[in-house]
């Protein structure tokens, strides 16, 4: 994503907004930049936290979060697509556990604990709180962990277009990991859905690509969640004849795909 939107984005944007934490001004400068939670990956942007929260006597009297925000967009290192979204396979060499590999930890790199048993619980109340019987199967590693729920019915835990399960995955990170420089990526899937999904999306982007090369004038697709909009910028960020540009607001945000000649 970053590769196609920031051409369009100035250089180096700053936003600066309080929270009760951390992580809620975080996500309150980031819409001031035009982005949606999980729209962007970490290293797309740097945060500093100008002030820490304090709650006060028996919560009266504390003080919101400042945080500092600036977009790292443009020539990044994100380019090169080593870190974006992987919606694929779920690794099979670990499980509820962690590798030979990855047991050795640097401290001094402060690797986030591990959080399969903290994973599992909160989407067990989130199922439970949804009347679903599923099963839910936790993969971690030192960087990533990811859940597959399998069950019936789970068209509610999808929800529409996924917005439900995008809010589920990116609720589970805070709650995981309410620290961010000790975050790893959590990614939630359902039935091999998102998999599915971001095939559908590839072959949507691609095909409108095409036409908007052919015409010769902007194509706009429908209106898609953070993470499904990022699949089609990174779809199409090697191409030479089409850039990508995310516009509009929740829950109407779309991709335009514009030709370059």
């Amino acid at each position: 994503m970053a590769g196609s939107e920031s051409g369009r984005r100035s250089k180096g944007r700053v936003a600066r907004a309080s929270g009760r934490t951390v992580e809620i001004a975080l996500s309150r400068a980031l819409a001031e930049l035009d982005y949606a939670p999980g729209e962007l990956e970490e290293h797309e942007y740097r945060m500093t936290v100008i002030a820490s929260p304090e709650e006060g006597f028996l919560s009266v009297g504390g003080t919101d979060a400042v945080v500092e925000v600036v977009l790292l967009l443009d020539g990044e290192p994100s380019d090169d697509g080593e870190d974006e979204v992987e919606l694929g396979p779920l690794r099979d060499d670990v499980e509820e556990d962690y590798d030979d590999e990855d047991e050795y930890y640097d401290e001094e790199a402060q690797q986030p604990e591990a959080g399969s048993a903290k994973l599992r619980e909160f989407l067990g109340v989130v199922l439970d709180a949804l009347g679903l019987d599923a099963k839910i199967r936790i993969v971690e590693g030192v960087d990533l962990i990811t859940a597959e729920v399998t069950g019936e019915d789970l068209g509610v835990f999808i929800g529409k277009r996924g917005q439900t399960i995008d809010a589920v995955e990116y609720l589970a990170s805070i709650v995981l990991y309410p620290r961010p420089e000790r975050r790893k990526r959590v990614e939630v899937d359902a039935e091999g859905y998102k998999e599915r999904r971001r095939a559908t999306i590839e072959r949507v982007a691609i095909r409108k690509a095409q036409e908007a090369a052919r015409r010769g004038r902007p194509v706009e697709l429908e209106p898609m969640t953070a993470a499904e909009r990022k699949i089609v910028h990174v779809t199409l960020k090697e191409r030479r004849d089409v850039v990508t540009e995310s516009k509009g607001r929740e829950p109407h945000r779309a991709v335009v795909i514009t030709p370059t000649r």
